[in-house]
């Protein structure tokens, strides 16, 4: 019974996170601008998660954190905040199905990152799937400069979604072991959200016409608050692994609600290396999860 309840929180949440993509493109076409659009976001989740965050007394534990953490959880934010601009942007230019795609390579990166920075070694075995996942990337950059359903700028914006993102995660890792998750997530929240209002007289100011009102909400009800907490409370199911693979189900189902809702067809080719970046990912994901 609750290896059912756990796996449908899981398919729940994977629902949720895939219409993230085609929600946010269609509060831009309805005029907002991106960088709005995130700052609503995490404006308004830091304000829905505060009250039961200061209720459970999360929030008088961050103030507690040592200055290196507060650092940190700073750091994150500043990463969230360019993720957001980055991603959201790059909606504007290329496919949603290129762009989530892309976005997703972020284990890469936070591979990259975890060598170069903890001294983290990927597992040989792990490497011919990040070698795939990579391959299906440049393939899509390619293919958007030839003018398969893409851009290339779009692309690059993606990829750039998934590196600042890796970054949040790393900070987010070492912040998380002596931080609340309540407690984090509203600091993180509000500090991505002023930072996000600092950025938008650089990013076509603030505009969030009525008619974007709603794909937003939606957007943190669905994908914020329902996709990211359904995750979280699964972590008490399943392993992360899980739901790290549960995840990559997130470009097929962004690139169906984008068919259905604005009739974006991706062609065979596109699909292709879409295809290689998710198989590519999911043997990563398997193989370094795996212990020697």
């Amino acid at each position: 019974m609750q290896k059912n309840r756990a796996a449908l929180l899981v398919l729940l949440g994977v629902a949720g996170v895939s219409v993230s993509g085609p929600l946010v493109k269609l509060a831009l076409l309805a005029g907002a601008t991106p960088v709005s659009v995130a700052f609503l976001r995490m404006s308004v989740t830091a304000a829905v998660l505060c009250v039961p965050a200061w209720r459970k007394g999360e929030l008088a534990a961050m103030a507690r954190l040592p200055r290196q953490d507060a650092l940190l959880c700073l750091l994150a934010a500043v990463f969230l905040a360019l993720h957001y601009a980055a991603w959201m942007t790059s909606l504007q230019k290329t496919s949603t199905f290129a762009s989530v795609a892309l976005v997703c390579t972020q284990p890469l990166f936070v591979a990259l990152f975890s060598g170069l920075c903890l001294g983290e070694r990927v597992p040989r075995r792990a490497i011919p799937g990040a070698v795939l996942a990579v391959a299906g990337a440049l393939g899509i950059g390619l293919l958007s400069m030839a003018g398969q359903a893409g851009n290339a700028v779009g692309d690059l914006l993606a990829l750039g979604g998934a590196v600042t993102m890796a970054g949040h995660w790393l900070c987010g890792r070492a912040v998380r072991r002596h931080a609340p998750p309540l407690g984090y997530m509203v600091c993180v929240y509000t500090c991505t959200a002023l930072l996000l209002a600092l950025l938008a007289p650089l990013m076509g100011g603030f505009a969030a016409p009525v008619p974007a009102l709603l794909p937003i909400g939606l957007l943190i009800l669905l994908c914020t608050l329902g996709g990211h907490a359904l995750f979280t409370y699964a972590l008490g199911f399943v392993s992360a692994d899980v739901v790290s693979f549960a995840l990559l189900g997130e470009p097929i189902g962004a690139g169906v609600f984008a068919l259905l809702l604005f009739g974006e067809r991706v062609g065979w080719p596109m699909l292709t290396g879409g295809a290689l970046v998710i198989a590519g990912l999911w043997l990563y994901l398997k193989n370094a999860a795996t212990k020697a």
